[in-house]
């Protein structure tokens, strides 16, 4: 599968980490994240995406709190005409209602997110068990999961890719990583061994690595 790396700003950056780029900080390379629940102006979905255009930035990892859930479908519309590519998706932690309600959405309107999804102290079986749902039907739309890590059990790389091998073994293999840096300062000791680790699960899924820098 396509081997992806993010390295976010507070908006977000893409580019791929194993081939030379003339200029990472391309606006072709950069993913808008975090833009939804931390606009201090609290822009509605139209007002976000003309912004985004404007800007010249051309994909979204969208990341949406409960009163974002009625703004879903006018989200979509409003990427849509303005040209904005909905890179990821931040998705409930199980397959609860508002996983399928946002599930439908995608469907509805025809888009290929990835789905970001974090987790807390668990353990292999248990996060796996959890996932499996959902990884399951991201499957049948043709969706990728990366595990997000916000810190705890979860949030350990060696864990997820632990989970990552258990669910292969039920064969779901459409489950990876989204790293990001600014949530693994604990790592940088071993990053460039664990970096190597989690792109060897790129069979599995989209790898990301993200970075967390100030527009």
């Amino acid at each position: 599968m396509r081997t992806i790396v993010h390295l976010l700003l507070f908006l977000a950056v893409l580019a791929p980490l194993r081939t030379q780029t003339p200029d990472i900080l391309a606006k072709p390379n950069l993913v808008a994240w975090c833009i939804v629940p931390f606009d201090s102006k609290k822009r509605g979905p139209e007002e976000r995406a003309a912004m985004l255009e404007k800007m010249g930035l051309q994909r979204l990892a969208y990341d949406y709190r409960a009163e974002h859930i009625p703004q879903f479908d006018a989200e979509m519309d409003a990427l849509k005409k303005h040209h904005i590519e909905l890179t990821a998706w931040w998705f409930p932690t199980t397959l609860n209602d508002e996983a399928r309600l946002i599930l439908d959405v995608i469907k509805r309107h025809g888009v290929k997110p990835q789905l970001w999804v974090m987790g807390g102290d668990e353990t292999v079986e248990s996060a796996a068990a959890r996932l499996k749902p959902i990884c399951q039907a991201a499957a049948a739309q043709d969706l990728k999961v990366a595990l997000y890590n916000h810190g705890s059990w979860f949030g350990e790389p060696e864990n997820q890719l632990a989970v990552i091998e258990r669910l292969s073994r039920d064969g779901i293999t459409n489950c990876g990583i989204v790293y990001n840096q600014h949530h693994g300062h604990s790592h940088l000791d071993r990053f460039p061994a664990m970096l190597e680790k989690m792109f060897s699960a790129a069979g599995h899924a989209p790898m990301a690595v993200t970075r967390r820098l100030v527009w």
